[in-house]
């Protein structure tokens, strides 16, 4: 059924995929950053579940305009989103993580990387845009600034190896 998955569905998937991102985005913001494994694990699924090129940008563009809504800096966090999207979708378009998704072969060398890379991406655009350009956010300082880089680091290698180890094969059960 899912190898050729009809638009409807495809649709529908990135709606449901975009709202729990944005539930989970929700997550993050309440911890401070430090449940940012719950946003990467949601993001991830939904991006091999959907196995269409930029399903990554595309959910998260949808999820970031739902999240300026509830945020005080409305669309300035939109970069935040698409750093993350865009990031995964290059690398897992370049390393064909998506045609691979499409056979349940998910190779962990190039997933945990990228999913590394596209929250060192938004952790940058938020600290050297909205905290030192725009002045937006708070400074924390140097140390916890690196403390949440190094969570986001930990979270992001840990979904990037959680999900297609384990949760991707059980899904696949059910599909």
């Amino acid at each position: 059924m899912f190898s050729a998955m009809n638009r409807s569905v495809k649709l529908s998937l990135i709606a449901i995929f975009s709202a729990l991102q944005f539930l989970a985005s929700i997550i993050v913001k309440i911890t401070v950053g430090y449940g940012a494994i719950v946003y990467a694990v949601v993001l991830l699924v939904g991006v091999l579940i959907i196995r269409i090129p930029y399903a990554a940008t595309l959910t998260c563009l949808i999820a970031a305009l739902l999240y300026s809504f509830i945020s005080p800096l409305s669309l300035l966090m939109l970069g935040t989103f698409l750093a993350r999207g865009v990031t995964i979708d290059a690398l897992f378009n370049i390393f064909k993580v998506y045609r691979d998704a499409s056979n349940h072969k998910y190779r962990l060398y190039v997933i945990i990387p990228a999913m590394v890379a596209s929250g060192f991406a938004a952790g940058l655009y938020q600290y050297f845009f909205l905290v030192l350009f725009m002045r937006k956010l708070v400074d924390f300082g140097a140390f916890i600034v690196s403390t949440i880089f190094v969570s986001s680091l930990i979270s992001n290698a840990a979904a990037g190896y959680i999900v297609p180890k384990y949760i991707m094969p059980r899904v696949r059960r059910v599909i």
